[in-house]
C-alpha cells in the first residue's frame, strides 16, 4: 500500500509535544543547520525528519503542518523534491557505490512503511548476508550535492538515514560541510544507535530525542490500520510491543497468540527439563525465519519483564492481559536472586547473536540448555 502524503505531520503517530516543538522552531526562524534525531525502531524518528522537511519546504504552511497541496508538497508526497537529498546505506558493487542507483527503491519503501528499519530495507536489497554501509562515494557526493543552488530558491534538506552505518573515512569528509554548509542547507540525520556515530559528528549536531510511542498513541494506530482488532485487542498487542509500531504491526499481521503458546511451552519444557521436546522447539525456532525468530526473542524478553515485576511485588506496573496476566503470575514464582538477571541475559545474547546470523538451530539449543539450568537454579 502507498501512503501519499504520509511525510506530514498529521500523518506522523504521537509526539504531539515534539512535532509542536520543531514547528515553532521553523515559525520562528530557529533552525539549526544540523539536527540529529535518535530514537528506537519503530518509534517515528524517519517520519519526523521527513514532516519536517515538507513542512521546511511547504510554500503555504500554516501553524500545524504542511499545507500538502503546493507543488512543494506534491513533490515530497512523492520524495522527489529536488531540494530534498537522501543518503542511505547500500550494499557496493564494483560498479555501484553511491544511493542514486537505489533512490527508486528507498523511496517505494518509506512510502510503503514510512517507520522503515534497516532489516526491511536490508531484505528490500535482498542483502541479507551483505554488509550495509555509506562509504566515501557516498560522501562526496552529499558535498557534491550541497554545493549546487536550490532548485526553488530556499531551503535544500540533507536527510541522512542511519548515519551510524557511515564509514569513519565517509565520516570524516562530512565533517567540514557539517561544520560550514552553504546558507540554507539543513542536514537531518537519523539514527537509532548515536552511540556509534563519531564525536565529531555528534558534536556538529543538535540532538533531538524521539522516544517510543506512547501505548494509547499506539493502540490508536493500530486501530486505523486493523480495523478488524477490538479496542483491547489493539491495547494488549500496543502494550506487548513496547512503542515499536513495527513491532505491533507485526504482531497484528501474524498473530501474536501464536509467539506466546511457543514461548510459553517452551519454557515449561526448559522447566521440566524436557530434552526431546526442546529439540523439536528447536526446528520449529528454524522455520520461523530470521525476523520471526528476533521478534519471539524480543517477546520473550517483554513477558520476562513483566514477570520481574510482578516478583518484585510491583504488580501495578505490570502490563499484561489475558492469558499473558496468567503466565506472569505463575512464571514470576519460579524468579529468584539467583537466575532472573541471567534469564534475561540470555535472551538478549540470543537475539544479539541472530542479528549475526549464528545458526538458529544450534543457538536455540544452545539457549534451552542454559535456560533449563537456570530455571532449577
Amino acid at each position: 500500500m502507498l501512503f501519499l502524503c504520509a511525510v506530514q505531520f498529521s500523518k506522523v503517530i504521537g509526539h504531539a509535544a515534539l512535532k509542536a516543538k520543531l514547528i515553532g522552531n521553523i515559525r520562528e526562524g530557529r533552525v539549526p543547520h544540523a539536527q540529529l534525531l535518535v530514537g528506537p525502531r519503530g518509534s517515528g524518528n524517519l517520519p519526523i525528519a521527513l514532516a519536517y522537511s515538507q513542512y521546511l519546504l511547504c510554500e503555504n504552511r500554516d501553524v500545524v503542518d504542511a499545507c500538502g497541496e503546493c507543488p512543494s508538497c506534491l513533490q515530497m508526497a512523492k520524495l522527489e523534491h529536488p531540494d530534498l537529498h537522501l543518503a542511505f546505506p547500500i550494499f557496493f558493487t564494483d560498479k555501484v557505490k553511491t544511493c542514486d542507483s537505489f533512490l527508486p527503491d528507498w523511496r517505494k519503501e518509506v512510502l510503503a512503511e514510512p517507520y522503515l528499519d534497516i532489516e526491511h530495507w536490508r531484505e528490500r536489497l535482498e542483502s541479507e548476508n551483505k554488509q550495509l554501509r555509506m562509504g566515501v562515494d557516498i560522501a562526496q557526493e552529499i558535498q557534491r550535492k550541497l554545493s549546487m543552488k536550490s532548485f526553488r530558491g530556499g531551503y535544500k534538506v540533507m536527510l541522512i538515514w542511519m548515519p551510524e552505518l557511515m564509514d569513519p573515512a565517509a565520516a570524516n569528509k562530512l565533517l567540514k560541510v557539517l561544520e560550514e554548509p552553504e546558507p540554507n542547507t539543513v542536514f537531518l540525520m537519523v539514527s537509532t544507535d548515536a552511540e556509534q556515530l563519531l564525536a565529531t559528528i555528534l558534536s556538529r549536531a543538535q540532538l533531538t530525542k524521539v522516544p517510543a510511542l506512547r501505548p494509547t498513541d499506539l493502540a490508536e494506530a493500530l486501530s486505523e490500520r486493523f480495523p478488524e482488532l477490538s479496542a483491547d485487542e489493539s491495547m494488549a498487542i500496543a502494550l506487548r510491543s513496547e512503542g515499536d509500531l513495527l513491532e505491533a504491526v507485526d504482531m497484528a499481521n501474524k498473530g501474536e497468540e501464536e509467539l506466546f503458546v511457543f514461548f510459553r511451552d517452551w519454557l515449561r519444557s526448559c522447566f521440566k527439563r524436557e530434552v526431546i521436546a526442546a529439540v523439536d522447539f528447536g526446528d520449529g525456532f528454524q522455520k520461523l525465519g530470521r525476523e520471526r525468530q528476533k521478534s519471539l526473542v524480543r517477546y520473550g524478553l517483554y513477558l520476562i519483564r513483566q514477570c520481574v515485576l510482578q516478583w518484585q511485588q510491583v504488580p501495578e506496573l505490570v502490563r499484561v492481559l489475558g492469558q499473558e496476566q496468567e503466565f506472569v503470575q505463575n512464571f514470576s514464582k519460579l524468579l529468584n536472586e539467583r537466575n532472573a538477571e541471567g534469564i534475561r541475559r540470555e535472551l538478549e545474547t540470543a537475539h544479539v547473536h541472530i542479528e549475526r546470523n549464528a545458526n538458529p538451530k544450534v543457538l536455540f539449543m544452545d539457549m534451552s540448555y542454559r535456560m533449563m539450568a537456570l530455571l532449577r537454579a
